[in-house]
């Protein structure tokens, strides 16, 4: 499969032009008071979900109001209207059509807001920071730093160039809006997973309400079976003592069930601590490589790599992790051999919601032959991402290394394919249980 989403430049042209002009399509009035960024969170029954928008006025002269954070909703405000002291406004979302009413003011909207059957409350507050540099000049230092960290420099061809260029003359008279949807689609033209560009929402304190459920759990199932659900390859401490906990009281089942379905990955400790527990000895779970590592090398691609330029790394901390990676440039990842081993068969339940760490563990797990993959097919989306704050404010989230299993099997685009495909919910459990039951 191929790893590039190969455009044309005469098709990127009417993409470009489509695209803001779709964007403009926006009704309603003119509300100067909101102009500004703002700290949005929505409130509904399965948690708090927290976003930027940047609202200004379009050329047409209506309020542009620009869903610039994170947007797990996929909100898109198209219209906005003052109603005496309110304000309502209203897009569709991916929960269906969306109406947010609050009372109108210069620095807090607090309100209700429905989206399709969903109901919640929201609260908008206004941030201090401001845009200070054009639209040219954030995009000419976004896309450079862009080119420059991407861990291969194989679409920066004539083509990107080109569609580089038609995009670029688009920002000329545009909004912030614009800006953002350009830089999206850009990077977005490389066909690479772990790439984005966005408005990080200001960090709030933790509070009881805002709390989640535990990324791991576990239970007991029939037949002297076990089961462990690890939701998320979370950055905590706390969280690799739990995992300890579940492997401690379920040590002696005969057979167990992993369930990572949905877990779209993470960071390293957790992950680490799984390999742990399932292996005796260390082994690999894969290698990763940045640009800085192929240029030094003057190759193009990791797999031309000797295997004296891969640094070891074995530890839980994702920052010692990446400090490893631009201290070496190349990193193979070991875990096993620090804790008790579950010594009996294991099962592993993946979905395609499986995606960067979660298939990197999925993938030595399988190459490994310690346990059985049931489900669907994992995401693609293996590669290693950082974060850098780029011109005012942004964070550019860029794909800086590249990912091989132990096999020498690339990810990225083809994800990791089960050992028998199962259905849905328990049905997949139902197939994995069957499966354990028969290694006795």
């Amino acid at each position: 499969m191929s790893r590039r989403l190969v455009v044309g430049g005469a098709l990127m042209t009417v993409m470009a032009h489509s695209t803001l002009a779709w964007a403009r399509q926006i009704a309603g009035d003119w509300i100067p008071e909101l102009a500004g960024r703002w700290d949005v969170t929505f409130t509904i029954p399965l948690g708090d979900l927290t976003t930027v928008w940047v609202v200004e006025q379009t050329p047409s002269g209506v309020t542009s109001v620009a869903t610039v954070g994170p947007n797990p909703m996929a909100l898109s405000l198209r219209e906005v209207r003052r109603d005496g002291s309110r304000v309502r406004l209203s897009g569709p979302t991916r929960a269906g059509d969306a109406v947010l009413e609050a009372p109108l003011a210069s620095s807090r909207l607090q309100g209700r807001f429905t989206a399709g059957n969903l109901r919640g409350t929201f609260v908008a507050t206004k941030r201090p920071d401001v845009r200070s540099h054009t639209l040219i000049e954030i995009f000419d230092q976004t896309i450079g730093t862009f080119e420059e960290m991407l861990f291969t420099s194989t679409p920066f061809d004539s083509a990107w160039h080109a569609r580089k260029a038609e995009l670029r003359v688009t920002l000329e008279g545009a909004t912030e809006r614009d800006l953002v949807r350009v830089v999206r689609t850009l990077i977005a033209s490389t066909g690479l997973s772990h790439n984005d560009y966005l408005l990080e929402p200001t960090p709030q304190p933790a509070t009881e309400a805002g709390r989640v459920e535990s990324a791991v759990t576990w239970r007991r199932l029939g037949g002297g079976l076990g089961l462990i659900r690890i939701a998320s390859f979370v950055e905590d401490p706390a969280e690799r003592q739990r995992l300890d906990e579940a492997f401690g009281e379920l040590a002696d089942t005969r057979g167990l069930v992993v369930d990572l379905r949905g877990n779209s990955g993470g960071n390293l400790g957790l992950a680490m601590r799984l390999g742990d527990r399932l292996f005796a000895a260390q082994t690999s779970v894969g290698s990763f490589a940045t640009r800085r590592a192929l240029d030094a090398a003057g190759v193009v691609a990791m797999d031309a790599l000797s295997d004296d330029a891969f640094e070891t790394f074995g530890g839980y901390e994702v920052d010692a992790f990446q400090q490893a990676l631009t201290h070496a440039g190349a990193v193979r990842i070991v875990t096993g051999g620090r804790a008790p081993t579950y010594e009996a068969a294991v099962a592993l339940l993946v979905d395609n919601g499986c995606a960067s760490t979660t298939e990197a563990m999925a993938a030595v797990i399988k190459e490994s032959g310690r346990a059985r993959l049931f489900g669907a097919a994992t995401a693609g989306r293996m590669l290693s991402s950082r974060r850098l704050t780029v011109m005012d404010g942004y964070t550019l989230r860029i794909a800086y290394a590249d990912f091989r299993t132990p096999g020498g099997l690339d990810v990225e685009g083809v994800g990791v394919t089960p050992d028998q495909v199962a259905g849905d919910g328990d049905a997949a459990v139902r197939a994995a249980t069957s499966w354990l039951r028969s290694q006795r």
